[in-house]
């Protein structure tokens, strides 16, 4: 099998499908090398001593054969797993189609992967759930090149606590006294202050703006699966 070899990248399992009798076709995303798609061969056959492993939310070692396209699975370590239940199980794969959409195929985002992996420790404490997820929709805006000022409005004057403002995409945000979130709330997100009552909701809406701005459209399967969830538990 010819081309260039990649040891020991670590990694996560975003998405696993079949392939063909006895593969496995993995999307991962990998510190070095962005999001990358990697075929698994015979890994669904029963003598297979990686299938268990090549799971969603654990953290791996995985090396593989680099031929374009196609990359080709030579060798998976386990590292850790972060075994999530519950609501934060449906908000680790919310945070997985993020992540599919908002990294491209072999760019590579160092930082996003920290957040990512910081992401998931919070959420398997299961501790302030919302406030994990609007912290890393924020870091993932950012680090993927749509970052926008909490701490000064659109015209570079400092949020006031007083005022209310409204989020302008291209612009950023704009005083308004019917705007969606207080200037409170903006200071505590540019501080990464702890969020609770009024400001989880106003970070909800801001984020939930600014992810569609750059949706356009695109519907997360994970987020109405998410929305149902809720209401049952």
């Amino acid at each position: 099998m010819s081309g260039s070899v990649v040891y020991l990248q670590p990694a996560f399992v975003l998405q696993h499908r079949p392939y063909r009798e006895t593969s496995v076709l993995l999307d991962v995303f990998t510190r070095d090398f962005g999001v990358l798609s990697i075929l698994a061969k015979g890994v669904r056959q029963e003598k297979s001593k990686v299938a268990g492993i090549l799971l969603p939310f654990s953290a791996l070692r995985l090396s593989f054969v680099d031929r374009n396209e196609l990359k080709v699975l030579s060798q998976a370590e386990f590292v850790d797993s972060y075994p999530l239940e519950r609501l934060a199980l449906y908000c680790g794969f919310y945070v997985n189609e993020l992540v599919q959409i908002f990294v491209h195929k072999y760019d590579p985002h160092p930082e996003i992967f920290s957040c990512y992996e910081r992401c998931l420790s919070d959420l398997l404490l299961g501790e302030c759930i919302e406030q994990t997820l609007r912290y890393f929709e924020l870091d993932l805006l950012q680090e993927a090149g749509y970052a926008v000022s909490m701490a000064y409005d659109g015209n570079g004057n400092p949020i006031e606590i007083s005022q209310r403002y409204s989020f302008l995409a291209e612009f950023g945000m704009v005083a308004d006294k019917d705007g969606l979130i207080g200037g409170r709330t903006l200071s505590l997100l540019a501080l990464r202050a702890p969020l609770e009552g009024d400001a989880l909701l106003e970070a909800k809406l801001l984020c939930r703006k600014m992810l569609d701005g750059h949706l356009q459209g695109r519907q997360l399967k994970s987020r109405d699966v998410l929305a149902k969830i809720i209401r049952y538990l």
